[in-house]
């Protein structure tokens, strides 16, 4: 079957545990308990983060003074060391931190900080998000106005697994995510599930008719105010520095997934989606 240019494969089913032809099961065995298969129940398949060991921490800690050691120029140090501290977050939101290596890396920034005194606000901005855009961590409130000029904030999705992407039609790997969100949408259609978009592009009537042509009828947040501008207000809250940059987070708004791409962000939130409290139906 094709789904929004997606090609997807079923290998068989799983609605039923119903016994193969010829078997001794009986109707009214199977009618009294169906659930009774002998078995234990299969549990589904789990996308997870384990936990940072203090040998990785260490060691891209390690890696981080290295390569900013190497700007001896303080006119440029923010500039030139920016790099090396984004992708230093981009590996670190890949698993948990433990509260003592939070905590080391965040006395590597305090030490930065009075090395080079002239990035001090930077470096504390850098080592918030990784204390406040971790796995585990609920997400940062995010507010502003869509693509039609109404107020929003992330927090009202707050119930729902939501997908946060921060995207543009300039950018050719965003325009890749997609056949994935337009499956999204369609499989999770009045279910509490939302998709929101944070959009950079530098002409917001560009930002619009983007999202028709590619028929992605999603809640952006505009973020852009020039051509191609990648430093509105929430880009520069969040630190995003590359595009597309997703966050996953479950019903509560606790970030359970950063930085999937394409079918791997579908398993994420199926996943979160088969984790959402079932509604009470037993009258009480």
């Amino acid at each position: 079957m094709v789904v929004a240019g997606l090609t997807l494969v079923s290998f068989g089913t799983a609605c039923s545990d119903a016994p193969p032809p010829g078997s001794d099961a009986t109707e009214a065995t199977m009618a009294a308990d169906p659930n009774d298969i002998g078995f234990p129940r299969v549990e589904p398949i789990r996308l997870y983060f384990a936990a940072h060991s203090d040998a990785y921490v260490d060691g891209l800690l390690t890696t981080l003074g290295e390569l900013v050691g190497k700007n001896t120029d303080e006119a440029t140090w923010e500039k030139d060391s920016g790099v090396h501290l984004w992708r230093l977050q981009n590996r670190l939101e890949r698993a948990r931190l433990s509260d003592a290596q939070e905590a080391r890396v965040g006395a590597t920034f305090d030490s930065m900080a009075v090395a080079h005194p002239d990035a001090k606000d930077y470096l504390e901005h850098r080592k918030w998000m990784i204390q406040s855009l971790g796995i585990g961590r609920v997400a940062p409130e995010i507010e502003g106005k869509d693509l039609d000029g109404v107020e929003f904030k992330l927090s009202d999705s707050r119930g729902k697994v939501t997908v946060v992407v921060f995207t543009g039609e300039w950018c050719g790997p965003c325009r890749s995510e997609y056949p994935y969100q337009r499956l999204m949408l369609e499989l999770y259609e009045d279910k509490p599930f939302a998709l929101l978009g944070v959009n950079s592009d530098g002409d917001i009537k560009v930002a619009k008719q983007g999202k028709v042509d590619s028929r992605l009828p999603y809640r952006s947040w505009w973020d852009g105010h020039a051509e191609k501008n990648t430093s509105g207000p929430i880009a520069t809250q969040y630190g995003v520095t590359g595009w597309p940059t997703i966050y996953i987070l479950d019903h509560e708004g606790v970030i359970r997934f950063a930085g999937l791409r394409h079918e791997d962000s579908l398993k994420a939130v199926a996943q979160l989606m088969a984790e959402l409290p079932r509604p009470d139906t037993s009258g009480n």
